[in-house]
């Protein structure tokens, strides 16, 4: 299954802190290989949409786990495409919430005093400590380093993606785009052996 907002669903999670980044693509893997539709609409967020949150009473503190990239805010889709804000109840969200949470994300709709379903987040070794770019060691500039291999590596590379696509690994042709044009980068390798277990 293809999900309604796929890009937009990747395209936010991309903007995540790196650890926080690779469970939730973990996640929404899950959800794709499940026919779970939602929509990821908001990762990381500035400190003026959050103080205005605060001020609007949706937020309760400016200490939110939006302004370090280590949350996400998430709603069901129903069949005919739209938000469904009343969603999650329903089985296959309840499946999604707890696939999450095994994952090791918090989830909002837990808390106590101020209930926020919409939300996860995950804590990592606590508040601000994930990293942007930092999970692996980073060429000078700040970039993540091309993956450099010899054309029969690539090739090896690319048989072995093509095989997990097809056994269900995972679910995005991105991988093995990136692998056939050369620009697959170290950090994607280490999250593609992290996610699909030891396979490549």
């Amino acid at each position: 299954m293809t999900l309604t907002y796929y890009k937009r669903n990747l395209d936010n999670i991309n903007k995540l802190a790196d650890h926080t980044k690779i469970l939730a693509l973990k996640w929404h893997d899950y959800l794709v290989k499940n026919d779970i539709n939602i929509l990821i609409y908001e990762t990381i967020r500035s400190v003026e949409t959050q103080r205005e949150n605060v001020r609007k009473g949706a937020s309760k503190t400016m200490k939110s786990y939006h302004l370090v990239g280590q949350a996400l805010d998430f709603v069901p889709v129903n069949s005919k495409g739209q938000s469904d804000w009343n969603g999650y109840n329903q089985p296959k969200i309840k499946q999604a919430i707890m696939e999450a949470k095994k994952l090791g994300f918090e989830w909002g709709g837990d808390w106590k005093s101020f209930i926020d379903k919409p939300h996860l987040q995950f804590n990592h070794k606590g508040y601000g400590t994930d990293t942007f770019g930092k999970y692996i060691e980073k060429i000078e500039n700040g970039e993540d380093e091309l993956l450099k291999l010899e054309n029969y590596q690539w090739d090896m590379l690319i048989t072995k993606l093509k095989k997990c696509k097809n056994d269900g690994e995972f679910s995005s042709e991105q991988w093995i785009d990136k692998a056939v044009n050369r620009t697959m980068t170290v950090s994607e390798l280490v999250w593609l052996h992290f996610v699909i277990d030891d396979q490549i």
